[in-house]
């Protein structure tokens, strides 16, 4: 059965983990830049800074994703994958079920925007002579925030100096830190929204998770996410931001799926994954069992068909780790533990967590 939100493209492995980009992102992609292409009031040729700005987002994202990884390695995890899609990423890691683990897991992908703001900004003031300074609005547009595509044929792009004056600024080494700096730097303030699942909400509820228990402080985060996605909402029609609409939807939906997931352990989240362990192994409880049904209509039997799709994935994944495991075991009788790398320790580590957990 075909499934259009599961379809990605794998850009291969870096550092033991698999890129995939959903195949709705370049669709999106071209659609922004021929929407400036074709826009009557942006300079000739503003598509390449389109084209650009798409680029650089793609990275920042990117390495945004690869923070959430490293950091739950750090804290004894592990990540598998990266999906990059039209509306940020996700990184598919698995983490102790502790406050403090699923919190810094989740606070590295921010912390990586603001080490990318640091390493762009430095640079950015090393070409302008710390004269200019990097652009702090992170609304787009010229009525209201700072406006990224050129403003002339000669590719200028406005900045301004420290004391306020705005001025013309062609340098292509300049143009494209002073846009790298001004993505991430809104990416890093988007992701601290207090609304579930974004990085805020998330650590939101782990910061409340110790003291009010994972359930309670999950619907907090959950209500701060209906809020945030009710003036996502308002703001995507007043600025007619379509991505912004889209995000709020994409907000809503999640939450509402975390709610049910919450107050019922009902079905999948519509978007094929259950964020309720945070960044995790996606793994969720049963539905109760013994109801009444009704006949289940299209919706729901497309979500039950991804439903037992993702219980097959999970046994071949299980039978897979369970064959490692047997091989490394094997392994350290030979030749003893010290004949394990680093990855292997590591992954003896969390599957016998993981299994110790679950009985």
């Amino acid at each position: 059965m075909w499934d259009p939100m599961t379809w990605s493209l794998s850009l291969g492995r870096l550092f033991g983990i698999n890129i995939r980009v959903h195949v709705l992102f370049p669709v999106v992609a071209l659609g922004l830049v021929v929407r400036v292409g074709f826009d009557k009031n942006a300079a000739h040729h503003a598509w390449v800074d389109a084209a650009m700005l798409v680029g650089l987002l793609f990275v920042i994202v990117l390495l945004h994703e690869f923070g959430h990884c490293f950091g739950a390695r750090l804290m004894d995890g592990d990540a598998t994958q990266v999906l990059i899609w039209p509306l940020g990423g996700l990184a598919s890691v698995e983490v102790p079920q502790t406050a403090r683990a699923n919190f810094w897991a989740t606070a590295a992908g921010p912390l990586t925007n603001l080490l990318i703001c640091v390493v762009t900004g430095l640079g950015f003031f090393y070409l302008t002579d710390f004269k200019l300074r990097p652009t702090w609005n992170p609304l787009p547009g010229s009525d209201y925030g700072w406006y990224p595509y050129r403003v002339d044929d000669s590719g200028a792009i406005l900045l301004t100096r420290w004391s306020g004056e705005q001025v013309y600024e062609s340098a292509l080494g300049v143009v494209v830190l002073a846009r790298a700096f001004w993505l991430s730097w809104v990416l890093f303030l988007l992701n601290l929204l207090p609304a579930f699942p974004l990085d805020g909400g998330r650590m939101l509820q782990c910061v409340l998770w110790p003291r009010w228990g994972f359930r309670q402080s999950m619907q907090v985060a959950v209500f701060a996410g209906f809020v945030t996605a009710l003036l996502l909402g308002i703001a995507g029609i007043a600025t007619n931001e379509v991505l912004v609409f889209f995000l709020a939807l994409f907000v809503y939906f999640c939450c509402r799926q975390q709610w049910i997931l919450l107050e019922t352990g009902g079905e999948d989240s519509v978007f094929g994954y259950d964020f309720s362990q945070g960044y995790t192994s996606l793994e969720r409880e049963e539905p109760p069992l013994g109801r009444p049904r009704r006949r289940q209509n299209f919706w729901q039997r497309w979500r039950q068909n991804r439903l037992a799709r993702k219980v097959q994935r999970d046994n071949e994944l299980r039978e897979a780790e369970e064959r490692r495991m047997d091989e490394l075991l094997e392994k350290v009788q030979r030749l003893g533990l010290q004949a394990l790398s680093d990855e292997e320790r590591r992954f003896l580590k969390r599957v016998s967590d993981k299994y110790r957990n679950r009985h």
